[in-house]
């Protein structure tokens, strides 16, 4: 019960992470901090607008623990306060921990994570590398943060539950959520790993609610990589509260000359640490990969592929892994297929996540 009193008392406006820790220590308990006289609120050490704001809250909503604790059992929303032994540590030491969260899935608070953000308007380039990364940690063990947008997030996702866990962090409300346009996402994750959000159920994402979101996704994550991010993406934001919190930044490489990755060439030039590949992060752990995990991702890519038949078979196999390839090379290695057949079966390749298209020319996916 004290966790629902902790929600609704961090609900009333500004009265933010450190009042609550401030009225916890004082009441002893969140259901006597819920109950208290202006008198006692004052004395705890609230300033008067968060006091004004708290019993105002609270004489709106006189039920607003009843009325919380009858959702999450409807919805089947979890709830986690700072109070809670499987509250993440990793966030606890942070300057401004949230008092709660919202989640669905299970929380594994003593996994190691490793963030990985990035643009929502990422280049093929980005996505490769977004989804190679993700599932070459996730084979090793890592769980896998993102903030569940479009573009890198959603490779980063994709990529870790290949063979792993995955953690979303959400800028609106866990019961908005399933309103977004990455929705089926969100939902595959719930069922795989965990999406979280520190704010009240029924709030829509906004500009505002992305910096906070943000500074979980960093809170979570013993490092943050950042993939393909322009000059004023988001994803710098999250590198500002790695620094803030003493956590490893790590930035992938990309062209000079494509504004989608001056972010991550300035994070570069400013000390972040550079890496190309996943095995890159291990090293600097000195974590070890996980050899039956990693076994069991290539048998099922080789599954995958043994599926492709005829003319897709043929002409997948003539695409090679690195390097990209023109249409024309492609036609000149492989036999009896026309023109017009191969545009066909090179779109569909594309919609099956098997190649990648850059500039009119082809490369796999992995």
């Amino acid at each position: 019960m004290e966790k629902y009193y902790i929600a609704v008392i961090s609900a009333a406006q500004h009265v933010g992470s450190a009042s609550v820790k401030r009225l916890l220590n004082f009441f002893g308990s969140a259901k006597l901090v819920w109950a208290a006289e202006q008198g006692d609120l004052e004395k705890a050490g609230l300033n008067k607008n968060a006091v004004q704001s708290f019993l105002e809250f609270r004489q709106k909503n006189p039920d607003a623990p009843e009325k919380l604790i009858e959702y999450c059992d409807e919805q089947n929303v979890g709830l986690c306060s700072i109070v809670d032994e499987d509250y993440p540590p990793l966030l606890k030491e942070t300057q401004q921990p949230p008092p709660v969260f919202y989640y669905y899935g299970e929380i594994e608070p003593f996994a190691k994570r490793i963030a990985i953000v990035g643009t929502r308007n990422n280049s093929s380039y980005g996505k490769s590398v977004a989804l190679e990364i993700a599932e070459g940690l996730s084979a090793a063990g890592i769980t896998i943060v993102s903030g569940a947008a479009r573009g890198i997030d959603t490779f980063a996702h994709e990529g870790a539950m290949k063979c792993g866990r995955t953690v979303a962090v959400l800028g609106c409300g866990i019961g908005y959520a399933y309103k977004t346009s990455n929705k089926d996402l969100i939902k595959r994750i719930s069922e795989n790993g965990l999406v979280m959000t520190d704010f009240n159920p029924g709030q829509r994402p906004s500009k505002e609610t992305f910096p906070p979101r943000n500074r979980i996704i960093a809170g979570l994550s013993r490092g943050v990589i950042v993939v393909e991010a322009g000059k004023k993406s988001g994803a710098l934001i999250t590198c500002e509260y790695a620094g803030d919190y003493g956590r490893d930044v790590f930035a992938v490489p990309g062209d000079i000359f494509s504004p989608k990755s001056y972010g991550c060439n300035e994070l570069i030039r400013d000390q972040a640490t550079l890496i190309r590949s996943a095995e890159d992060v291990l090293e600097f752990y000195d974590w070890q990969i996980n050899s039956d995990t990693e076994k069991k991702s290539a048998a099922d890519d080789n599954t995958k592929i043994s599926q492709l038949e005829g003319v897709e078979r043929k002409i997948f196999d003539a695409i090679p892994s690195g390097d990209f390839i023109s249409v024309d090379e492609i036609l000149m290695t492989v036999e009896d297929v026309s023109p017009e057949e191969i545009s066909s079966v090179m779109l569909n390749l594309e919609l099956k996540n098997f190649i990648v298209e850059e500039d009119g020319r082809y490369r796999r996916d992995r």
